[in-house]
């Protein structure tokens, strides 16, 4: 049995999901000259829709370089607002610079010099959906002048050529048969003079308690725990609490608890929801409970 062979999805039961509004954030080299009729027809031309595609954008006026606007599609009203300025280094410390990308895709992010903000307004489709609209919206938006995009309320961000995959319609195929946590959630490693802490964000956007973790592991093996409970959680309807264990293969034992509230790190470990902690324990300490 492989370490993660027990997490792999089943059918997933019935779950009403909690009606979350998502946002994101456009990087840009430059706010372009946006062309509704172009941005819709784009739009529409990657995979089809029940309601054709209406965009509204324009200058709030004459002597600003801002933009407002709107975008409606299928169940999805997605608000735009645009500013000829980076976006807030209070967002960029907590996206790009905790972000595990390097290279090219970094640079991009960085390069920025303008940004868009767009803020979905609810409604009946479900937080991915929702996720999958804004991603369109963006690689459509942006066009040559993306540098990828940030979530803020998971401490996560894209270059612009993860961004366009959305753009493919065998791409979105296959991120709503097999959910990739990395493009909409966060892993953020901590540094202390204890060691390591690491945790997930915006798992509460998907209604599932964000995971906090601490000592001396790989954090590629940290990461593979978090996002296979996270899958866990969301596809099979799991629920996870403090006290309930699991086990993991042969030799992993694993228990949730609720965090310290003495933890002096807790404003930055905790999520926007419920958070957990994940402690390694023995064989003997294992208990199975429904669910977790």
């Amino acid at each position: 049995m492989g370490l993660f062979d027990w997490l792999k999805p089943k059918q997933k039961p019935a779950r009403r999901e909690p009606d979350k509004a998502p946002g994101m954030i456009v990087l840009l080299d430059a706010l372009p000259d946006f062309d509704n009729n172009a941005i819709a027809e784009a739009l529409g031309a990657i995979e089809p829709l029940r309601v054709a595609p209406k965009i509204d954008i324009e200058q709030t006026s004459d002597d600003d370089d801002n933009v407002q606007g709107s975008a409606d599609f299928d169940s999805h009203s997605i608000g735009i607002v645009g500013f000829d300025a980076p976006a807030p280094d209070a967002v960029i410390e907590k996206t790009i610079k905790v972000s595990n990308w390097t290279g090219e895709g970094r640079e991009q992010l960085e390069s920025h010099k303008a940004h868009l903000v767009l803020m979905h307004k609810g409604g009946g489709a479900d937080v991915l959906e929702k996720y999958i609209a804004l991603y369109k919206l963006a690689g459509v938006i942006g066009g040559e002048h993306l540098r990828g995009v940030l979530l803020e309320e998971a401490w996560t961000c894209a270059p612009p050529d993860v961004v366009r995959e959305f753009l493919s319609s065998e791409s979105l195929k296959g991120f709503r048969k097999n959910l990739p946590p990395i493009l909409f959630t966060g892993f953020v490693k901590f540094f202390s003079d204890e060691g390591t802490w690491f945790a997930t964000k915006g798992h509460h956007m998907f209604g599932t308690p964000d995971l906090v973790m601490f000592g001396d592991e790989k954090p590629a093996d940290v990461m593979d725990i978090f996002m296979n409970i996270f899958l866990y959680v969301t596809q099979q309807g799991a629920r996870i609490g403090p006290g309930h264990t699991l086990q993991i293969a042969d030799e992993v034992f694993l228990k949730f608890s609720e965090l310290d509230p003495a933890n002096p790190y807790i404003e930055y470990l905790k999520g926007a929801g419920p958070t957990l902690q994940l402690s390694r324990i023995s064989q003997d300490e294992i208990k199975r409970k429904d669910g977790a």
